[in-house]
């Protein structure tokens, strides 16, 4: 990206298009057009979250997942997940599900993993298929040796 498109980038993502500032937080993440900066491409993330950007709330997750540019914070991220899963993002519902199976930041909870990669792969995350079927085989194999 040039300095002239970065420009116009931060301008609108200044004046509050949410879509501009998650673009430009994507910018600082990969140092295009701008040093690379994890802390500014979750601050532009956040702004862009703060406007109902999905895919935002998603990057601003996985910072906080990681501990990218802002400090590591489970619940946050089952958060972030949460609200980008409930506008249908599939990797958000996908992660999330994951979130309710381990207990991350959340209350372990193996029926709403499920329920979000179900949801996930309705909306067309394919790679929810495999989440629920080791799901399963674990629950059969569990089954198995009560019995």
């Amino acid at each position: 990206m040039t300095k002239e498109q970065f420009k116009e980038l931060e301008a609108r993502a200044k004046s509050g298009d949410p879509v501009a500032a998650y673009d430009l937080g994507v910018a600082y993440q990969r140092g295009d057009g701008v040093k690379a900066d994890l802390k500014r491409a979750a601050l532009w993330w956040k702004k862009s979250a703060e406007g109902g950007y999905a895919l935002a709330e998603y990057n601003l997750a996985v910072a906080y997942q990681r501990g990218m540019g802002v400090k590591q914070d489970e619940k946050r991220a089952a958060a972030l997940y949460a609200s980008a899963a409930e506008k249908k993002f599939g990797p958000a519902e996908y992660n999330l599900g994951f979130y309710y199976l381990n207990g991350s930041g959340v209350e372990k909870d193996p029926k709403r993993a499920l329920f979000w990669w179900n949801s996930a792969l309705s909306h067309g995350f394919q790679k929810a298929a495999e989440a629920i079927s080791k799901l399963a085989a674990r629950l059969m194999e569990q089954n198995e040796h009560r019995a």
